[in-house]
């Protein structure tokens, strides 16, 4: 990997982590607000699904350089054609 790759992967991965820590800290604080309404946790298993669902995309993203990543695409065609 060049220099280049390298830095941008580091990026990737740093606002996956800035990600990471806004959802714990809003969601926390979500189910904070939500049990001391009414002393019962109703609605913020919502919040937390939804972006959850966000931050599980961004991880695999990540992870599998993108479902649809050009650079995995170009990668496969020049193997296919030696």
């Amino acid at each position: 990997m060049t220099e280049k790759e390298l830095r941008a992967k580091a990026e990737e991965i740093v606002s996956f982590k800035r990600h990471l820590f806004t959802y714990v800290l809003v969601i926390s604080g979500l189910f904070g607000i939500d049990y001391l309404d009414n002393g019962h946790l109703n609605w913020a298993y919502f919040a937390a699904l939804g972006w959850g669902v966000g931050i599980l995309s961004h991880y695999i993203s990540i992870k599998s350089g993108g479902v649809f990543s050009v650079e995995k695409e170009m990668e496969r065609m020049r193997r296919s054609e030696t």
